[in-house]
């Protein structure tokens, strides 16, 4: 099973009536302008077959007013065709280059707004698409987009969002066109002669409707070939990421093999899509020439019966109808783009319909709430409702916890045995199966998501930093802060000697994902984020493990001023960071199995004891650095 199928798989399946009927709805706001682009557009083939018919049958209207003056001045016709320049009729031939250089004026006009009011329109579906997905993505987070490779997700976000474009900007358009102009062509066939819509009708329907269906027939969608760029896109963002490790082990050539595999796999998915859509041309023109064919061989029957006239009328209809022939050939073109877009639409939606990870039903704010935390009774199994996903495995059954407001609590213990799933259900990243969970006395579901968010502030050892200056990462902890309520974080943040130093000051860049500033600097915005957040409670999830001790020291200071009267919920390995905690708990299996003080924990001569006294030359390093 793929991963998005792994992923969407609990999201119905939508007939192609309803997800066409979804990507409507968001052209909605702009449905005047997109009908001023259909308009333009079917203005714009009128007046290219109007080029097309006049300038064909000018030649027998030009010949016609030679006839016209043979018999008013009884002369002969050929003296006029063989240089008698004084009788050209300049008066026809001005008429018929007014009428070309008029249509083809509408024509330019026509094209221009088309194309500037259909792109238009396109591409601001598209920023709202991509605003709806991501707003649908937010309540998924993390539980479900977790799940999601980097890769595939970029896929889907980018790749997926621009294959949408065409069915703006590139099908809406052709298929009405492709209905209504043909009629009018075969409307203006009718009031020169009837009997030629009988042979032109046929062939219009052909091209319109069972081109498109050989194009199915012969797979020509992409379907596979898309389903598969998210799967190599994946590998590839994996392999840039970790090439460093690639290289250290000397991985390349396997990885390289294995990459040559994946795309020689899509290769054989775009091989399809090429040939068919190489087979599906070359029918379009087979489509093209025998409805040419068939309309010239009836009309000149007309003319030869007298019905019609050789030089005007016949010529004129052929080249008119060529028209509706390229315009019905051209919705066959883009019909593999429409089945790629409606696949690519499937896709996102089938994320976007996705229940929550939570449900959010409290509307009213709670402004006060006193800073406790409660955990009773609390069961919690990751993924439960998910059997490809599942661990099979509780993490907490009958997990029980209390934090009085303002104390400071560390959670310690081996890994995997619960501390970041008691951050994550705090957060309502998670909801536990069983039992409650309750800040200050209220049911943490009593809160709206985003009223609980800002009761907690989080400095993780992964805490992200995005692309962005220092004063923008920072920022993030109040949307709508001054400088100077920046200024004033970063200063008790420890991070005013560092942006001192720096050229750029506050301006600085600090790369994607932090890469540009150290490790002890990306946690020292971290920190900054938070204290501008002015929370009441605050979550540190081995915010210092991945530092060196000096660096973790100087931050360990700044955490100290953070947290300093708030309610303090810390997870460490570095037992040395936790040792003037008010209440340390080690946690086993889910269960909290010692408590106490640093000094108790270490005469009861338990599991922490044991890990002290292992971590104790990393103790007295620090110990010894702190004196200094």
């Amino acid at each position: 099973m793929t991963t998005m199928e792994a992923t969407a798989g609990a999201a119905p399946k939508a007939s192609n009536y309803e997800i066409i009927r979804r990507l409507l709805s968001f052209m909605t706001p702009f449905n005047l302008i997109m009908f001023t682009s259909l308009t333009a557009r079917a203005i714009k083939f009128i007046g290219q077959a109007a080029v097309l018919g006049v300038a064909a049958a000018s030649i027998g209207i030009y010949m016609d007013g030679y006839v016209a003056t043979e018999v008013m001045n009884g002369s002969t016709f050929w003296s006029h065709m063989t240089g008698n320049l004084e009788s050209t009729n300049w008066g026809i031939i001005w008429t018929q280059v007014g009428w070309i250089a008029l249509a083809g004026t509408v024509v330019g006009i026509t094209s221009y707004i088309e194309n500037y009011t259909g792109h238009y329109v396109a591409f601001r579906i598209l920023a709202a698409f991509r605003d709806s997905f991501y707003y649908s993505m937010l309540p998924l987070a993390p539980a479900k987009t977790a799940k999601l490779q980097s890769g595939d997700a970029v896929s889907r976000v980018m790749t997926d969002c621009e294959r949408i474009e065409p069915f703006y900007a590139h099908t809406i358009a052709p298929a009405v066109t492709a209905i209504v102009v043909p009629l009018i062509i075969l409307a203006w066939c009718w009031t020169v002669e009837p009997t030629f819509v009988y042979v032109l009708a046929p062939f219009y329907l052909g091209t319109t409707l069972v081109l498109p269906w050989l194009v199915a027939r012969l797979g020509g969608d992409g379907i596979e070939y898309r389903e598969q760029i998210g799967e190599v896109n994946a590998f590839v963002s994996e392999s840039i990421q970790g090439v460093r490790d690639t290289v250290a082990f000397g991985f390349e050539k396997q990885r390289a093999k294995d990459l040559f595999d994946i795309g020689a796999t899509m290769q054989a998915g775009q091989d399809k899509l090429y040939g068919a859509d190489a087979n599906q041309r070359a029918l379009a023109e087979i489509f093209i020439t025998v409805g040419i064919l068939a309309s010239a061989w009836w009309g000149t029957e007309l003319a030869m019966a007298g019905v019609i006239s050789p030089l005007i009328e016949l010529p004129a209809m052929v080249a008119v109808s060529i028209v509706g022939f390229y315009l019905s050939v051209g919705l066959a073109n883009n019909y593999t783009d429409f089945r790629v877009s409606l696949f690519s639409a499937r896709r996102l939606f089938s994320m976007m319909d996705q229940a929550p990870a939570v449900d959010d039903k409290a509307s009213q704010a709670i402004e006060t709430v006193e800073a406790a935390l409660h955990f009773d009774n609390v069961s919690f199994e990751y993924d439960a409702d998910d059997a490809d996903w599942s661990r099979e495995k509780k993490v907490f059954d009958g997990f029980a916890l209390d934090i009085a407001p303002g104390r400071h609590v560390a959670l310690v213990g081996p890994s995997g045995t619960g501390k970041s799933t008691v951050v994550n259900l705090l957060l309502r990243q998670w909801d536990p199966q069983d039992g409650s969970i309750s800040l200050g006395g209220r049911p943490l579901s009593d809160f709206p998501l985003a009223d609980l968010q800002r009761k907690f502030a989080v400095v993780s050892q992964r805490s992200f930093i995005f692309n962005d200056t220092i004063k923008e990462n920072i920022r993030m902890g109040k949307f709508d802060a001054t400088d100077e309520e920046i200024t004033e974080a970063a200063r008790e943040a420890g991070l005013e000697e560092f942006i001192a130093a720096s050229p750029d000051g506050y301006d600085t860049q600090c790369g994607e994902r932090g890469s540009k500033i150290s490790g002890g600097q990306r946690q020292r915005v971290a920190i900054a984020r938070a204290i501008l957040k002015n929370a009441p409670v605050i979550l540190l999830d081995e915010a210092t493990s991945s530092l060196d001790i000096e660096t973790e020291l100087s931050v360990m200071t700044a955490l100290k001023r953070l947290t300093k009267g708030r309610t303090t919920l810390t997870i460490a390995h570095r037992l040395s960071t936790i040792v003037d905690a008010d209440e340390i708990l080690v946690m086993l299996e889910g269960k909290i199995a010692e408590r106490g003080a640093h000094s108790q924990l270490v005469q009861q001569g338990g599991w922490y004891a044991k890990m002290f006294e292992m971590q104790q030359d990393e103790v007295d390093a620090t110990l010894v650095t702190e004196e200094s």
